[in-house]
């Protein structure tokens, strides 16, 4: 309701017999519990069971490295380029990650592995 002498003001359309509901209104696609929980558990799945330390890291750039080289060989050339950049930036993450603690025979066997 306004005042009459109010032009600016817009009258709104209140209709008493149809109430607002409170709070965040329902989504279309929402998830149900089952769902919700599907998710959490597959979420929970991906995350490391235990802690990560230098061996492990190093080992897991190792086999890393090796696999996308060893797939290297069997493909075209401009994938087998590709295959080797990958490799080499498995080798960059790797010198990133570990720079402080690195043992020097580890870092010069992984990059005779990404060289060739």
């Amino acid at each position: 309701m306004k005042q009459a002498e109010d032009l600016s003001t817009i009258e709104l359309p209140l209709d008493p017999s149809r109430a607002k509901k409170r709070g965040r209104p329902p989504k279309q696609d929402k998830l149900s519990d089952a769902e919700r929980a599907r998710r959490y558990r597959a979420r929970q799945k991906m995350l490391p069971k235990d802690e990560w330390n230098y061996d492990h890291v190093t080992a897991t750039a190792r086999n890393d490295i090796a696999r996308l080289l060893g797939d290297a060989a069997s493909r075209p050339a401009g994938e087998a380029e590709l295959m080797t950049q990958w490799a080499y930036g498995m080798f960059l993450l790797w010198d990133r990650i570990t720079g402080q603690c690195q043992r020097p025979d580890d870092r010069r066997e992984l990059q005779a592995l990404v060289s060739g």
